[in-house]
């Protein structure tokens, strides 16, 4: 009896993690202080976001087409005074560096298999 009702509250204790881990993700996630003066495509839905110190990092995702994101942040962070350090690009990927006084900036976009969506990362740091 007693083995089984330590079985019961590790249970117990494992559900309500649970539970309180998926109602913590329902809510908004916070962006990291050094993320909130860069923009989002429009009907981004920020999925994951850290604050690591020196850096900060947001994992987004939008309906609409990987080009589309990266021509908007092509745009966008050159009218905001920063430039681009380098780009790459891959059948699925692309990733753009910017950079602006000691700050770098990249930007890291995938089209996902439906080829509507976009996953992309903005990683912000300080040199």
């Amino acid at each position: 009896m007693q083995k089984s009702l330590g079985i019961f509250r590790v249970a117990a204790v494992f559900v309500l993690a649970v539970l309180f881990g998926a109602g913590a993700s329902l809510g908004a996630i916070d962006i990291p202080e050094k993320l909130k003066d860069i923009p989002l495509y429009q009907g981004s839905k920020v999925q994951h976001a850290m604050d690591m110190g020196n850096s900060a990092m947001l994992t987004v995702k939008v309906d609409a087409k990987s080009d589309a994101v990266a021509d908007y942040y092509k745009s966008i962070m050159k009218a905001k005074g920063w430039n681009v350090a380098f780009q790459a690009e891959q059948e699925n990927a692309k990733m753009i560096h910017f950079q602006k006084d000691k700050q770098i900036l990249q930007v890291t976009i995938h089209t996902e298999k439906d080829g509507n969506s976009t996953i992309y990362n903005l990683v912000i740091s300080t040199q």
